[in-house]
């Protein structure tokens, strides 16, 4: 088994710098991890996914695969030996300004899952070549400590061997026109060294005959008589850093007289220690985005050459910066306002996973060649025509959904990405309905995350259960504050109430509203506070039902936090459902977690919401406690008690 410093990808970054009396040009790389198998594609999950504890042939209630990782790619579990996942990652680093990648590289020869890497290294870099980008390799010489324990190699002859690899390296890679260079001097990266030691580094470097830019971890690169250093998360011993720490880490790098690569990254929060592997190197806090905004700041401020951003896709640390089903487009959203290339928008960010999902979909279709080719043009507008134009004709197809079979999903429709505000990329809804025309009802649903995270999916429940089911994403903190989340709620449940009449056999009487964590609480805020309703000509008593699941019911933390109130410190304002008890609402199901082991108080400020609703004279409260179930989770056994209460309404 490798040695998990061997999970690492860097994003780089360069700035305008001086490099003796010559100014280089801003580059902006993204170091990718080409390590991950799929079922689809390679015919087995990879380790990277599993770390032989997970298992992503389970699927979770919220559609997510379960997987060896605290966050899930928003695309899905994929194959990095899949052209179409390639194609996709490619296109969304070059709409975001980035110009080239670092690609973590483990060698030629075929131990452990070295050839898959080397096959998929292979298969992207034409890719970026015809994305007009650059690419350059970070080599992890501990493979040739793990080929010497695994018998692969015998030590006697793992220099050799390291010599074969720097050849067929230069004579493969360095002569070629889209390899990074600096002044003439290709770009090679080495996590550590780990294996060689210096003088044999030395004897490596020498067979070389062009001279690379050697870099290596900060604490080696004076040892190896390397160029310099490239910085890292400062993380170790499984302790938790403060953001005091690791930029006074930062400073002292930046302070270094040698050629320092400097180091922005989201964060830092690994799966080792869960999934039974290891102890954690530590944690890193992403503060809601500050982390990588404050570490890039510092970044472009030093005198660095290049600037890495750690990482494109390392599930297995944490140190993300692709889109993700929590945190969306966060990151690349950044990268385009500080690099972005001229013509895309953060609206154009989201149109090659539409590209790589009807790839899937909608297989062979030569429409989807004509969009690439605009997207690798960089001519967005007209791709995104011909993909929306093909995405419409998802209402006559089945439901799709990549991470399962379609299977009873024939006899459903599945409509993506509607917008419900123009001009937010945030605002977008999916709608999954029954397709044979016969009357149904409709639940709205929002996702959690406290809304700083999260993003909008079908839950696994709700789906063949003759319901239809409107989800919705809505704007985030810390980007937009209360009430903006309040208000885009309200315009998606006034969207469904307007429009759903006109698929299949809709019916507006018969909308519930509903949602998990933060979603419960946006539930509850657009079916007890009439004004955000009102703003769409609406009253709450026009919904079928709330069902909030394990909501707040006094003012949402991150609610408070915006209000500079501590989060253990409960304040009941203008912004918490029990300010907005009354005897109008609709009726209502509160399902909370076990007591003793859901968030703090949540099952206690329920129980006295309804205890309060009792006290005004509501008819139609009713709370269920969920024994046995914390918060994350009470939704896998909520939902029949959903699909009961929608049934038991419309029976009445």
């Amino acid at each position: 088994m490798r040695t998990f410093f061997s999970l690492i990808a860097l994003l780089f970054v360069s700035v305008s710098i001086a490099v003796g009396t010559e100014k280089m040009e801003s580059r902006l790389f993204a170091h990718y991890m080409p390590w991950y198998s799929s079922k689809p594609v390679s015919g087995e999950w990879g380790y990277h996914w599993t770390m032989g504890h997970y298992d992503p042939d389970t699927i979770r209630w919220d559609g997510r695969r379960e997987a060896a990782s605290h966050d899930y790619p928003l695309i899905g579990l994929y194959d990095t030996r899949d052209p179409d996942a390639l194609e996709c990652q490619v296109l969304q680093m070059k709409l975001a300004g980035i110009e080239g990648v670092i690609i973590d590289w483990y060698g030629i020869r075929d131990f452990f899952d070295y050839a898959s890497l080397h096959e998929s290294t292979q298969k992207l870099i034409p890719l970026l070549k015809k994305a007009g980008m650059k690419f350059a390799i970070c080599y992890e010489d501990q493979s040739i400590k793990h080929m010497v324990n695994g018998r692969s190699l015998d030590e006697s002859e793992a220099l050799n061997h390291g010599r074969e690899v720097m050849r067929w390296m230069e004579e493969t890679w360095f002569q070629d026109e889209s390899y990074a260079k600096i002044e003439g001097r290709p770009v090679l990266l080495v996590f550590g060294p780990q294996y060689f030691d210096p003088e044999q580094w030395a004897e490596l470097r020498s067979a070389f005959t062009t001279d690379p830019w050697f870099h290596t971890l900060p604490h080696l690169a004076k040892k190896h008589g390397a160029d310099g250093p490239f910085g890292w998360p400062p993380v170790s011993g499984g302790k938790s850093v403060s953001e005091a720490t690791w930029k006074e880490a930062l400073t002292n790098l930046y302070a270094r007289e040698d050629a320092v690569i400097g180091l922005a990254f989201p964060g830092f929060h690994d799966i080792y220690s869960q999934a039974g592997l290891r102890p954690s190197y530590g944690f890193i806090g992403d503060r809601d985005g500050a982390t990588f905004r404050d570490s890039l700041e510092m970044a472009l401020e030093s005198d660095s050459k290049l600037i890495q951003i750690a990482t494109w896709n390392d599930y297995g640390e944490g140190t993300v910066v692709e889109p993700t089903d929590k945190l969306g487009y966060r990151y690349l959203e950044m990268v385009q306002k500080e690099a972005g290339p001229k013509g895309a928008s953060l609206e154009d960010l989201r149109l090659p996973a539409l590209l790589y999902r009807l790839r899937k979909q909608r297989n062979g279709a030569p429409e989807l060649d004509e969009a690439a080719e605009a997207l690798f043009a960089m001519d967005p507008v007209k791709a995104a025509e011909i993909l929306r134009e093909l995405d419409t004709k998802t209402e006559t197809t089945p439901a799709f959904f990549i991470d399962e079979p379609v299977g009873e999903n024939s006899k459903y429709r599945l409509l993506r990405d509607i917008s419900y505000r123009d001009g937010e990329p945030r605002c977008k809804l999916d709608l999954y309905y029954p397709s044979g025309g016969k009357p149904f009802s409709t639940v709205v649903w929002f996702h959690g995350g406290g809304i700083s995270k999260g993003n909008k999916s079908i839950p696994v429940p709700l789906r063949n259960k003759g319901v239809a089911v409107v989800s919705a994403n809505y704007r985030l903190s810390p980007n937009v504050a209360a009430p903006v989340y309040i208000e885009d709620a309200a315009a998606a449940v006034a969207w469904t109430v307007r429009n759903i009449g006109r698929y299949g056999g809709g019916d507006p009487t018969r909308v519930f509203v509903s949602g998990h964590s933060a979603g419960g609480y946006l539930a509850s805020m657009v079916g007890l506070d009439p004004q955000w309703l009102g703003a769409h000509d609406l009253k709450p008593e026009a919904l079928a039902g709330l069902i909030p699941f394990s909501g707040h019911t006094i003012t949402h933390f991150t609610v408070r936090k915006e209000q500079g109130i501590g989060g253990r410190q409960p304040t009941i304002d203008s912004f918490a459902p029990l300010y907005h008890v009354n005897k109008k609402a609709p009726p209502m199901l509160l399902i909370t977690g076990d007591r003793e082991l859901e968030l703090l108080g949540r099952y206690e400020e329920n129980a006295y919401f309804w205890r309060m609703m009792q006290e005004v004279g509501h008819p139609d409260t009713t709370l269920r406690e969920l024994e046995g179930f914390d918060h994350s989770g009470m939704p896998e056994p909520a939902f029949p008690l959903l699909l009961d209460f929608m049934k038991a309404k419309n029976d009445d």
